[in-house]
C-alpha cells in the first residue's frame, strides 16, 4: 500500500535501522514510482479526445469562477470570472466583489469579440453554476451565439476549471 518516500529510506539506512539494505541513490530522489502517481491521483486522466471538433479562434468560450478568495484584493474583489477561448487558450480574468457581476462582464467579453475581432460567438461552454445560466444570459446566448449556452460535462469543462483549481488548491491545502 506504499512506501516510505526516499530521504526517510536513506536516514533509515544510514542510522542502522534497515540491516543489509542498500541507500537509494542520489538520482533516484526525485523519481516517483509508477504506485505512488496513481495512488496521488484525483481521479483518473479523461482521455484527450473528448472532442474531436477544431474550432476557431473565438467560436468556443469556457466560463469558471473562483472564489471567495480568503483575502479581498485591493479593489475589493473577492472572486476571479475565467473566460477562457477554446481554440487559442487565451484567457481573460475578471475580478468581481459578487458573482452577480459576472453577467455584465460575460456580455462585455462577447460584445467587445464580435465588434473588435469580428468573430462571432457560436458555442459558451460552463460547470452549470447559476450565475451562468440566469434568464437574461439564456436570451443574451440565444441572441448572440449560435447555439446557445452549453452545461459541460467536468471532463471537457477542465479548459476553464483547471487554472482556478491551480490558483485555489494552494489555500486549499494550506487550511487543513
Amino acid at each position: 500500500m506504499g512506501h516510505a518516500p526516499v530521504e526517510v529510506l536513506r536516514k533509515m539506512v544510514d542510522t542502522k535501522m534497515i540491516k543489509d539494505a542498500k541507500a537509494p541513490s542520489k538520482s533516484s530522489g526525485t523519481s516517483v514510482c509508477r504506485g505512488c502517481q496513481q495512488d496521488k491521483m484525483v481521479q483518473k486522466p479523461f482521455p484527450s479526445n473528448c472532442d474531436k471538433r477544431h474550432y476557431d479562434t473565438f467560436e468556443l468560450l469556457h466560463f469558471d469562477i473562483c472564489g471567495p478568495m480568503e483575502e479581498n484584493s485591493l479593489g475589493g474583489s473577492k472572486y476571479l470570472l475565467l473566460i477562457v477561448d477554446e481554440a487559442s487558450g487565451c484567457m481573460k480574468g475578471f475580478c468581481l466583489r459578487a458573482k452577480s457581476e459576472s453577467e455584465d462582464c460575460i456580455k462585455t467579453y462577447i460584445m467587445k469579440v464580435q465588434t473588435q475581432f469580428g468573430k462571432k460567438v457560436k458555442f459558451v461552454r460552463h460547470d452549470g453554476a447559476r450565475e451562468f445560466a440566469t434568464n437574461s444570459l439564456k436570451d443574451f446566448y440565444e441572441d448572440e451565439a449560435n447555439h446557445g449556452s452549453v452545461r459541460a460535462p467536468d471532463e471537457r469543462h477542465g479548459r476553464a476549471s483547471y487554472p482556478n483549481y491551480r490558483h485555489d488548491r494552494p489555500q486549499h491545502a494550506a487550511s487543513r
